[in-house]
């Protein structure tokens, strides 16, 4: 198969003075860059990519607007980080700190592969990038294909079950958890997903958008800002030509750097969407080296870190359940509801210091405040889980439970931290300890609690969770009375 070969002339120079890093300034067509330059699109039905996710929507509108007029240009240059070899020829002498040289982009035609032979060679690229997490999928290849599997098929939630949230809001740096220790990648995931449908454990999915994926992998650059503007351009007129402003020997970590700062200065990315970016597109090693560059980058990263750990930890309650905002998204619990839920954990020491042995989180306390957080709602699991496996599903038409919704989530813990708090009989240590008492609180509540049409609406609202934690609440009191049912409550009746 003939290799394609691309060749520009471009000015090189270094940015900084004292620094290493190399940029190129050329000029190409809309089409040629959509042949060399990968889109990593974030979408979670394939676990890769950091870029935004391609609205055709706004292609179409860039295509409208340059076919308009022929004055209507871009005059902005497009960024590409070039993530495998270039050629560069030097064509004359430097001058003020640029040097003139001809830049050569040699690439097979990957569109000419076929699926299973584009599919083996992404493969061989991730085990050079990940090769401890790839061998670690191939020594359990069956149970890593089942996960894979798992993210796949995850259904969507019913829109009548949808849970809605208010506006995000800031948490404070000083939060009191610890940075992650082992950050997740996804490309694990992912390597274990193309391994499954190479052993045709998995079937193959929609091979356009599959491609799409494969390509970016393989390709010898990335597209770090512009990709609507290329995708239109190429859309409108094949031959418009683009100012590109290249990062020559841009490793995947630095691609994925520069895009987070360049739109975060320009407008905030939402930590949702900074967790995916981060968690989808890196190996381990290249997260921490990336959130400790933003953070020196006075980016906050930490909802992001956070949420990131309380959907991947093997200790949480609530893994794989977090909706990051992105494209095919497996998790159902909307991040902002979730980032509340976890921050208003973490702000014992100022809303409730009785519950902590020093009234701070220190050593007197096992673990850190995410690990309390775990353990806590994991003895509400327990309970729920035993008495309805349905209950710790996500809702949907088939499944219309009320338990899985931020509303009902942070009133009970609202309810059992200052019922706790109140009683001044239990205090947060020991992570056994703290699992088992959240548990006991719950004995003898009903699962139809969460099973039974609850007619009140817009409870989202301080009124509505007001009759959420009352319902609750009166229920616990009457537990064991005859002739009461949590029915009577307001909650259940029109």
């Amino acid at each position: 198969m003939p290799n394609l070969i691309y060749q520009y002339n471009a000015q090189r120079f270094r940015p900084r003075a004292d620094g290493e890093q190399e940029l190129l300034l050329f000029v190409a067509p809309a089409a040629d860059i959509r042949t060399w330059a990968g889109v990593p699109r974030k979408a979670f039905d394939y676990q890769h990519g950091f870029q935004r996710t391609l609205n055709p929507a706004r292609v179409k509108d860039v295509a409208q607007y340059f076919r308009e007029s022929p004055r209507n240009i871009s005059p902005t240059s497009v960024v590409v980080g070039f993530t495998g070899a270039v050629e560069m020829k030097i064509l004359g002498e430097e001058l003020d700190g640029i040097e003139p040289v001809q830049v050569t982009i040699t690439l097979p035609d990957y569109t000419k592969m076929s699926i299973e032979e584009l599919t083996a060679t992404v493969v061989g690229e991730l085990r050079m990038r990940i090769p401890d997490e790839a061998g670690k999928v191939d020594q359990d290849l069956e149970n890593r294909i089942a996960d894979a599997v798992r993210l796949e098929d995850d259904e969507a939630v019913d829109s009548s079950f949808g849970i809605a949230t208010g506006s995000e809001e800031n948490t404070d740096s000083d939060s009191g958890l610890d940075s992650i220790a082992d950050a997740h990648s996804y490309l694990a995931d992912f390597y274990a997903q193309l391994r499954g449908f190479q052993e045709k454990a998995i079937t193959w999915p929609d091979e356009r958008q599959l491609r799409e994926v494969l390509y970016s992998i393989l390709r010898p650059a990335i597209i770090v800002d512009g990709q609507h503007r290329v995708f239109g351009g190429a859309v409108a007129d094949p031959d418009m030509r683009f100012a590109i402003c290249a990062l020559p020997g841009s490793s995947w970590a630095e691609s994925v750097y520069q895009f987070v700062v360049i739109n975060q200065k320009a407008k905030p990315i939402k930590p949702a969407f900074l967790s995916s970016i981060i968690a989808t597109s890196l190996n381990t090693t290249e997260i921490a080296e990336v959130y400790d560059r933003l953070r020196s980058s006075r980016i906050d990263v930490v909802r992001a870190e956070t949420m990131e750990r309380v959907n991947t930890d093997p200790s949480s309650p609530f893994r794989s359940t977090i909706d990051f905002e992105v494209e095919g998204s497996p998790g159902f619990l909307q991040f902002p509801g979730m980032a509340r839920l976890v921050r208003d954990f973490q702000n014992i020491p100022r809303s409730a210091p009785v519950l902590l042995p020093n009234g701070e989180w220190d050593e007197a306390v096992e673990g850190d405040a995410l690990d309390q957080f775990f353990a806590f709602w994991s003895g509400v699991k327990d309970y729920f889980d035993a008495a309805d496996d349905r209950l710790w599903r996500r809702p949907t038409a088939d499944n219309p439970n009320r338990l899985l919704m931020i509303v009902t989530l942070q009133e009970m813990q609202g309810l059992m931290l200052d019922s706790w708090a109140d009683s001044r009989v239990f205090k947060l240590g020991l992570l056994a300890d703290v699992r088992e008492q959240a548990r006991r609180y719950w004995d003898g509540f009903p699962s139809t609690f969460f099973t039974d049409e609850w007619r009140q609406k817009g409870l989202q609202t301080s009124t509505g969770r007001t009759i959420v934690r009352d319902a609750m609440l009166q229920t616990r009191r009457k537990l064991g009375e005859k002739n009461w049912s949590h029915r009577r409550l307001k909650l259940f009746s029109d």
